[in-house]
């Protein structure tokens, strides 16, 4: 056979099987859908189910019917994360649509119930609200939950500074609080080269007994010549001032009577928050709450004895010697720079909504003369005798009362 006729052949064979299978592809569409038998009283596919037949109860809807407005309730839901102890506000919120059948009991559906609360704990994006994520008291989760650090502001530390009761402002503050810290520092003259507080101590060599030394022979630090064992005249001034001459000619020194009297510098730190009043004390917990009694063994035949109430004494507390305050690191390193220094901060309570930063100037004597306009008094040459001032004229001896003597009978 020719190459042509086979290919004549193989050309025959392709056309035939392509309409073999355009015959069985035509077959199989003009058949009818096959029918499956429903079981267990599952409804067939298109087919309608009536109420009170088996595959939907009376009264129920159907698995692919979508939820209708009386099975929807909308629950709160965050839109960021938060951090624990962040006050929760409005623009943070939203509601979104939840099957009532899937909805718990303490799932918050309510903004308002939300919005002026604080976070237990981290709430993330998408989170829905339960009533345990919130509190209505923000130490209520530094005491119960966390600890102290759960309520320090962002950007914030906390640092303890000691207490009494001038300094707590009568111990009125509580957490929560904001106060304003005052420190105030005490600058003294130094001496730029020893570092030391002035004036300094001086010794003075007379030129007499120097030269007199000189003359019989005193050894003194460069020669070598022997010592006589006369003493050179040595004078030593503590706290040296300056030299001046008098009215009469004669040179005197004038030095200091009394210690220097250091320049005051107030340093105000506004806006401290209040963490922890006293002492930290960790939370109780609940088998430390719960007293286990440990029955006495009795006798045969005793019966058994009703306990006594207890007496418990009442102790006075005793008020609080620390306080923690937090505020910005900055502020942190001087209020303790201040502490080290000897400085006793004080405290001023501040209102609860008042959040402003105000400009204060430092108090000292230039400050007290411009702020209320007084004028210096000339250098008079007389005065009045001020040394009896505030002494009344006017008896004040105590009168001791003397008791009435009262009948018998009457």
């Amino acid at each position: 056979m020719s190459r042509r006729t086979i290919a004549i052949i193989i050309f025959i064979i392709g056309i035939l099987m392509l309409a073999v299978v355009a015959v069985v592809f035509i077959t199989s569409q003009n058949q009818p859908p096959e029918q499956v038998a429903p079981v267990d009283g599952t409804a067939v596919p298109g087919e309608e189910v009536p109420p009170g037949e088996e595959g939907a109860g009376e009264g129920e809807a159907v698995a692919t019917q979508p939820p209708t407005p009386a099975n929807v309730v909308g629950v709160v839901v965050s839109l960021q994360t938060v951090p624990r102890g962040y006050q929760m506000t409005e623009d943070i919120l939203t509601i979104e649509s939840r099957d009532a059948g899937t909805v718990g009991l303490n799932v918050i559906t309510d903004i308002n119930d939300v919005v002026g609360k604080y976070a237990r704990d981290d709430i993330f994006q998408g989170e829905t609200l339960t009533i345990s994520d919130l509190v209505e008291d923000i130490t209520a989760i530094g005491s119960e939950e966390f600890g102290p650090s759960s309520i320090i502001p962002p950007g914030f530390v906390a640092q303890a500074i000691p207490l009494d009761d001038l300094s707590s402002v009568a111990y009125g503050i509580s957490e929560g609080d904001y106060v304003d810290i005052m420190l105030i520092f005490s600058l003294y003259q130094i001496d730029q080269e020893f570092q030391t507080l002035l004036p300094n101590d001086a010794a003075f060599y007379l030129e007499e007994g120097i030269q007199a030394a000189d003359q019989s022979g005193v050894a003194t630090p460069e020669g070598g010549e022997e010592d006589t064992g006369v003493p050179a005249i040595i004078y030593g001034i503590v706290g040296f001032g300056r030299f001046e001459e008098l009215a009469t000619g004669d040179l005197a020194h004038i030095g200091p009577n009394e210690a220097e009297r250091p320049i005051f510098i107030g340093v105000l730190i506004q806006n401290a928050k209040v963490i922890q009043v006293g002492k930290y004390s960790p939370p109780l917990s609940a088998e430390e709450l719960i007293p286990t009694a440990t029955p006495e063994p009795l006798g045969e035949g005793e019966p058994t004895p009703t306990p006594a109430p207890e007496e418990f004494p009442t102790s006075t507390p005793e008020p609080p010697k620390v306080v923690l305050l937090a505020m910005q690191p900055q502020q942190q390193l001087l209020l303790r720079y201040a502490v080290e220094v000897g400085v006793v901060p004080n405290l001023a309570l501040r209102n609860v909504d008042d959040g402003q930063l105000y400009a204060v100037d430092n108090v000292d004597l230039e400050f007290f003369l411009q702020r209320f306009n007084i004028e210096l008094p000339p250098d008079l040459g007389f005065t009045v005798d001020t040394r009896k001032g505030g002494e009344s004229s006017s008896d004040t001896t105590p009168v001791t009362p003397t008791p009435e003597q009262v009948p018998e009978g009457g």
